[in-house]
């Protein structure tokens, strides 16, 4: 888990403390709630605490035609959905547990959209959405280095972790 600066996590327990509140208004579902943090906020935050894994799916290592995107593998729409869905029921405050689960599922794999589609419609499970993953240093230093540029720099708080060396060949 990264660390999380004291101004950090207050302004992780605001985005707690608002998507709760619309959480309770009349005709708002948790998932219309939840989705201020996804959809609005995470905006502000996720360069801080969104996370590579070092997973690239095989799709994604050699397909440089096809879109990419970093796919959230722990879940973070449905997880945070369950999550304001039972503080709502049990009446419970607890941002503690809000910004440790967003901690935790703003950890991402690099996988082609369409695979990331195929991860939803299975929820989650890689195995039938056929998505194998491959570590990071197993690819081409020369797609490593694409990669980088393209789907980490200024979009995962540690991408500065897989940063091609500068005298990596290539």
């Amino acid at each position: 888990m990264p660390d999380i600066t004291p101004a950090l996590r207050q302004q992780l327990a605001a985005i707690y403390d608002q998507v709760m509140w619309l959480s309770r208004q009349p005709g708002t579902t948790a998932g219309n709630a939840r989705a201020w943090y996804t959809h609005v906020m995470a905006e502000k935050v996720k360069r801080q605490i969104r996370r590579f894994s070092g997973f690239v799916s095989q799709a994604a290592s050699s397909a440089e035609s096809s879109p990419l995107c970093l796919e959230h593998p722990k879940r973070i729409q449905t997880t945070l959905t369950a999550l304001v869905e039972r503080h709502n029921k049990t009446n419970t405050v607890l941002p503690e547990e809000f910004i440790q689960t967003v901690v935790e599922c703003e950890t991402v794999h690099i996988v082609t959209v369409e695979e990331n589609a195929a991860a939803k419609q299975a929820n989650g499970d890689y195995g039938k959405a056929r998505i194998v993953l491959l570590k990071w240093e197993s690819l081409l230093p020369s797609r490593r280095k694409e990669l980088w540029g393209k789907m980490l720099r200024g979009k995962v708080a540690n991408a500065q972790a897989y940063a091609p060396s500068p005298n990596e060949a290539v």
